[in-house]
């Protein structure tokens, strides 16, 4: 499946999953409700696995969601990047700081479970456990997750899981170009000096799939386009002129979304209750 970089209205754009299939087959029951259903591109905004029970079944759910006539698309987000470059489903080689930072604080075991059942889903990952993950994985599932894009782009609205960022002298354009092409690299994005970013630099880890968390609420604005994010749990859906926030499920709660009608419509924002 190739997962475009641009989309046309009316969109969804749909908040962090973390494996919680059940929340997003409610979720979907309340848009298929939505006149515009039928015509709406549906962009995912990353983190399908970890802390959820059905990290299997929620990524089936999403392709066959992607699988509409009317498409879609999703981006990374911070857990699905780690995961990519821990278990090597790029085919890439190990990840020292993927490898240290993954497993004990990405809360992975229910994704490994979900596709070896005869693990914990509270077990700490080993790296004997990835590799047993990497193999298990269906490959359509392996594909998807190793083509994320890092950015989907609206004539109003960029999609991205965290934001724009402030402490590199790369412009907006600049940033989006290379989001767009998966570029994550010290001497083009310039970090600001005796900035967080400049301090504390991963080259593994870019700050807009989430190493900078505070992206998520302050962005650099973008001009003529909102950004719509997730990473970040926030109680309920919120907007102002520069960015949309979504995530209010965090891998604990039902996700949210919200339908873009147009560039200059407001968002109408759709959530599930609790069960």
């Amino acid at each position: 499946m190739t997962l475009p970089d641009d989309l046309a209205y009316p969109i969804i754009a749909v908040s962090d999953l973390h494996g919680r299939r059940r929340d997003l087959e409610r979720l979907v029951e309340r848009l298929e409700r939505l006149p515009e259903w039928p015509d709406a591109a549906v962009v995912f905004l990353g983190d399908y696995g970890d802390r959820g029970p059905d990290t299997r079944g929620t990524i089936d759910l999403v392709l066959e969601l992607l699988r509409r006539p009317a498409g879609g698309s999703a981006v990374a987000g911070n857990h699905d990047l780690g995961l990519v470059r821990t278990a090597r489903l790029d085919d890439g080689p190990p990840s020292s700081y993927w490898r240290g930072h993954f497993p004990p604080v990405y809360s992975a075991g229910p994704t490994l479970a979900s596709y070896v059942p005869r693990f914990h889903p509270r077990a700490i990952l080993t790296a004997d456990d990835l590799e047993t993950l990497r193999e298990a994985m269906p490959k359509a599932h392996r594909d998807f997750l190793v083509n994320l894009r890092w950015v989907v782009e609206a004539p109003g609205h960029l999609f991205l899981h965290c934001g724009l960022s402030p402490e590199l002298e790369a412009t907006p354009a600049e940033q989006v170009a290379a989001l767009r092409e998966r570029r994550w690299h010290r001497a083009e994005m310039r970090p600001r000096p005796n900035t967080n970013t400049d301090r504390l630099w991963q080259p593994e880890y870019p700050v807009w799939i989430g190493a900078d968390r505070k992206l998520s609420r302050s962005p650099l604005p973008y001009p003529g386009k909102v950004q719509v994010t997730g990473h970040d749990t926030v109680p309920e859906p919120e907007a102002n002129a520069v960015r949309i926030r979504l995530d209010t499920g965090g891998g604990i709660g039902p996700p949210s979304a919200c339908l873009l009608r147009s560039a200059e419509a407001p968002p109408e924002f759709i959530s599930i209750p609790s069960l």
